[in-house]
């Protein structure tokens, strides 16, 4: 049982990361759209039911003018049949005067109904324009809210392509600062490591190198210096026109003049020792 709850949470994550990718601002444009095309339906739905309010009150009226000419004609008529009792009685026709009284009172039965009856179209009359004027006040709103609706459902649209924006301008500053989990590796510390190594096997070839040739320069020097008797008199003669001594020439005989006087003073000296001052 547990088993199957949390497939159908992985299932309804799944579904929720789906709709989420693809709820960009051209889905969202296009079902606001069609929710304000659903509610223009209605609107003109009731836009209809609105004009069959208007043409009812309108028929009302023309009903409500009709009745009032037949009540004005009947209250005539009546009107006529008590003016000719009336002459009647004063003629001294009773019967004359009996059948007018009688005509007048249908036609103020019938005036009854009639005023009866014109009455109730009035009040149905003022009732059908109340609920025409409320009806069209109603479609006056829906469509200022219709309006209000695609202007709040543009804003919205807007935000969805700023969050699509921003989404890319993070996935591009998460590269730049090498967030994505593909771009940590060691690459440059491992580089780094093999240029010390080569550098410091470098320096050392550079070190044995500079050994080996110091050695080789001063054996040829010391081969140079090798030369034969006749050779050293000619390179003497050499020396003295040029007046030229070489540098070893004379610290060895600075080191041959030092030598000689410590001789010359030890040769000096009594034979049996040193000499004292009672000497």
């Amino acid at each position: 049982m547990f088993l199957f709850r949390k497939i159908g949470q992985w299932i309804g994550m799944l579904t929720g990361i789906f709709v989420e990718k693809t709820d960009d601002r051209f889905s969202v444009e296009r079902r606001l759209a069609y929710d304000r095309q659903q509610r223009a339906e209605q609107l003109k739905t009731q836009r209809n039911v609105a004009v069959d309010v208007g043409a009812y009150a309108v028929e009302l009226a023309q009903e409500l003018g009709e009745a009032v000419v037949e009540v004005e004609d009947l209250r005539s008529q009546a009107k006529e049949h008590v003016a000719r009792a009336n002459a009647a009685k004063a003629r001294g026709d009773a019967k004359a005067e009996e059948e007018e009284l009688a005509r007048a009172s249908r036609l103020a039965d019938e005036l009854a109904e009639a005023e009866s009856h014109l009455a109730q179209l009035q009040s149905e009359k003022e009732g059908a324009l109340k609920d025409k004027e409320e009806a069209y006040a109603i479609i006056e709103d829906g469509i200022e809210s219709l309006r209000a609706q695609a202007r709040e459902d543009a804003r919205l649209g807007r935000r969805a392509g700023m969050a699509e924006l921003r989404e890319r301008s993070l996935e591009m500053r998460e590269k730049l600062a090498q967030m994505i989990p593909e771009d940590r590796d060691n690459t440059r510390e491992q580089i780094d490591q093999k240029l010390d190594k080569r550098e410091a096997r470098l320096e050392a070839r550079r070190e044995l190198t500079d050994r080996v040739l110091s050695r080789e320069r001063d054996q040829r020097i010391r081969q140079s210096q090798q030369v034969t008797a006749k050779g050293r008199a000619n390179l003497n003669e050499l020396f003295a026109e040029v007046g030229y001594t070489p540098t070893a020439t004379d610290a060895g005989a600075t080191g041959t003049a030092a030598a000689g006087q410590q001789r010359s003073a030890s040769e000096d000296l009594p034979r049996g020792g040193s000499v004292g001052p009672g000497a």
